[in-house]
């Protein structure tokens, strides 16, 4: 899959997973792939290989590596093998696949099943077939709960950028205007001035070596903060307190 044609499916995709394979031998984990389906209706799946992306030139090696950077993922070493979790074209978190350490101890009860099997067989692939299907069931369940996770992450920030720009409710107007110490009846200055007197009294400079205070002063700050924020959108909808002209 070069270039055009990888940036058309991760931006064509609502929910898409791409797997980067390291080796021929680096295959796509099936299990993997039924579990995320079968949780996530529209799921588009693709896999390529790593020379693939490498030689699919600079762009999208930028676009990866971005990605990379910014859900927190390993990125020092630039694209890795693995797979890519896009939710419109962003891409939301990624995995290496592989089994980890916490992933020994069903490792090892695989194995063991495995031996007994070769055992009574006297076929030895038991072990690696059970070693495999092992590997594939615990890595499989360990990276659709972070990408469940992620997918949950990421529509609860939706979600809330979306309420940026509606209208508070009543009872949150009213703690605002508590907080704030003046009436609905105040003129937007005078919102502006007690937000300010209220910020100033409550900082958490003030809190001296008292970790006990210092964390309420900091929680009642942000408090304030945020009373003043929902003041404005009422006011003003479509704004925000910090880049609203009579907040400044």
């Amino acid at each position: 899959m070069g270039a055009p044609h990888l940036f058309d499916f991760i931006r064509g995709s609502e929910l898409a997973v791409v797997f980067v394979s390291a080796h021929r031998m680096h295959t796509l984990n099936r299990v993997l792939v039924r579990r995320l389906e079968s949780e996530h209706a529209g799921l588009a799946v693709r896999s390529v290989t790593l020379g693939g992306v490498l030689r699919s030139g600079p762009q999208v090696l930028r676009y990866l590596h971005q990605g990379l950077r910014t859900c927190n993922a390993p990125s020092t070493f630039g694209v890795l093998p693995g797979y890519y979790l896009f939710r419109r074209g962003a891409l939301l978190a990624w995995d290496s696949g592989l089994p980890g350490f916490g992933d020994v101890n069903a490792l090892a009860q695989s194995a063991l099943l495995g031996a007994v099997w070769s055992g009574v067989s006297t076929d030895l692939s038991f072990i690696r077939q059970a070693l495999l299907f092992a590997a594939d069931q615990t890595a499989a369940e360990r990276v659709a709960l972070h990408f469940d996770q992620a997918i949950a992450d990421a529509e609860a920030e939706r979600q809330r950028a979306h309420r940026v720009n509606e209208a508070p409710p009543a009872d949150e107007l009213y703690w605002a205007y508590q907080v704030l110490g003046v009436l609905p009846t105040a003129t937007d200055r005078e919102v502006h001035e007690a937000w300010r007197r209220r910020r100033a009294e409550s900082h958490p400079d003030h809190a001296g070596n008292d970790p006990v205070e210092f964390e309420r002063r900091s929680q009642l700050s942000r408090d304030i903060n945020l009373a003043r924020d929902v003041i404005v959108k009422h006011r003003h909808p479509g704004t925000r307190g910090a880049t609203h002209a009579w907040a400044s």
